[in-house]
């Protein structure tokens, strides 16, 4: 049996597994998917991971392939049309890695999880008991109920994962009244190719980031018109913990039976916050509408495929009960608008990885480590989501007048000496593992 058990095979999950197995630890992934997901929700690794990640080799393999974000600009609607309303610069930070890494998700994966951890697909986690020194976790799949058997368990599902570590109710989801949707498009070429652009219109925010291949991922405040789009089916989109806008997404490894599971702190988060799915035609409709209308007009044709989602906060008072752990968004969600809930997770696996390799090394629980652990970590997802929090504000539709105070204070504020708080800030630097 494991050393130890990860319970989700996301970024953050696969991640966990590569750096324990590099230590000489025994682990082990169990994943709910039969298949390594396709799709592409975070797309930005911030500094503080990329130096995380190099001495075990995925810094190099990510930007082998990653476009090097060294700048992102705000913009906004001027009496000519859009003018520049500022600037962040990444790259005048002193970094080792002075710049925002972006590339698909799955392209992330593989190479956070080169050489990593086995992974066991189609198990879905249903409990997870302590049982002395050990821990217990029972999963389902296609040949029925299987036990398994680890000194540690770290939790790693995501948010459809929280329930077997927290007791329901008992940790705080709010829910924004905020929906977006999202595309990856190829675009022409443009003399901004490797800027970061987030547009500030009076119909809301449009935020622009390059990838490899001459596309550009497009998140756009959505306001869909009534009776627009007929509903097609259930629940979908962010609230299963993907940070679409370049910030983060664990996957939902993991099934929930909260009731059977041992609880953490007494957390727990509610149901999954997900938008309605609609017809996908109205969805693109609406998306070309948005790029026509904040400044991107040319990647409109492009912009077939649209996903819409909500989004939601939560953060856990803990993470550790005993030998059982958890880590990404299964402990803390973010808003995606600001990119940085991925970065989350990969950091929290990043400090945890050392401190499981000690504990099971030397057969005794490094606990003041693990707690000071634990305290900067709850703390970074509170300066995270308090930063999520602002920018989504800052991105609702204003009217007019508004729009122009709006654009007159970014100015103010992206000059001088503040312009290197906001690149601080966009840069992950008040994480406390950075």
């Amino acid at each position: 049996m494991p050393e130890v058990l990860i319970v989700g095979a996301g970024p953050v999950g696969i991640m966990l597994g590569a750096e324990l197995t590099r230590r000489g630890v025994e682990a082990i992934v169990l994943e709910r998917r039969i298949a390594v997901g396709a799709a592409s929700r975070a797309i930005g690794l911030h500094a503080p991971v990329l130096a995380a990640l190099e001495d075990g080799g995925a810094t190099e393999r990510i930007l082998d392939g990653a476009v090097r974000v060294a700048r992102g600009e705000c913009r906004g609607l001027g009496a000519d049309g859009w003018e520049r309303l500022g600037t962040v610069r990444f790259d005048r930070l002193s970094l080792r890695f002075p710049f925002v890494a972006t590339l698909p998700q799955p392209a992330t994966e593989a190479a956070l999880g080169h050489g990593g951890a086995p992974v066991v697909r189609g198990e879905t986690v249903t409990a997870i008991r302590r049982d002395g020194d050990r821990v217990r976790v029972f999963s389902f799949g296609a040949n029925g109920q299987r036990e398994w058997d680890a000194a540690v368990v770290v939790v790693a599902g995501g948010s459809a994962a929280r329930d077997l570590v927290y007791r329901p109710g008992a940790i705080a989801v709010r829910h924004y009244p905020d929906r977006y949707l999202m595309v990856d498009a190829p675009v022409p070429e443009r003399a901004d190719a490797e800027t970061a652009v987030v547009t500030l219109a009076p119909g809301g925010v449009l935020e622009s980031f390059p990838l490899p291949g001459s596309r550009r991922r497009f998140v756009a405040w959505d306001r869909r018109d009534a009776g627009e789009g007929s509903v097609v089916a259930g629940a979908a989109g962010a609230g299963s913990g993907s940070d679409s806008a370049g910030a983060g997404s664990d996957s939902a490894g993991a099934g929930s039976t909260g009731a059977e599971s041992r609880s953490l702190a007494g957390g727990g988060a509610g149901s999954l916050a997900g938008a309605a799915a609609e017809d996908p035609a109205a969805r693109d409709r609406r998306l070309r509408r948005a790029l026509e209308e904040r400044g991107e007009a040319d990647a409109a044709a492009s912009a077939v495929g649209a996903t819409s989602f909500r989004v939601r906060r939560a953060v856990a008072p803990r993470l550790r009960r005993g030998r059982v752990l958890v880590v990404g968004d299964a402990a803390h969600e973010v808003s995606p608008i600001g990119g940085q809930g991925l970065n989350l997770g990969l950091l929290d696996a990043a400090g945890l990885a050392p401190l499981l390799t000690d504990w099971l090394r030397t057969g005794s629980a490094p606990d003041l480590d693990v707690e000071r652990w634990e305290q900067r970590r709850v703390q970074s997802a509170r300066i995270a989501a308090g930063i999520a929090t602002l920018n989504t504000a800052l991105g609702r539709p204003l009217g007019r007048r508004a729009d122009a105070a709006r654009s007159a204070a970014l100015r103010v504020a992206l000059s001088g000496a503040s312009a290197r708080v906001f690149a601080h800030a966009y840069a992950m630097g008040f994480d406390r593992g950075a």
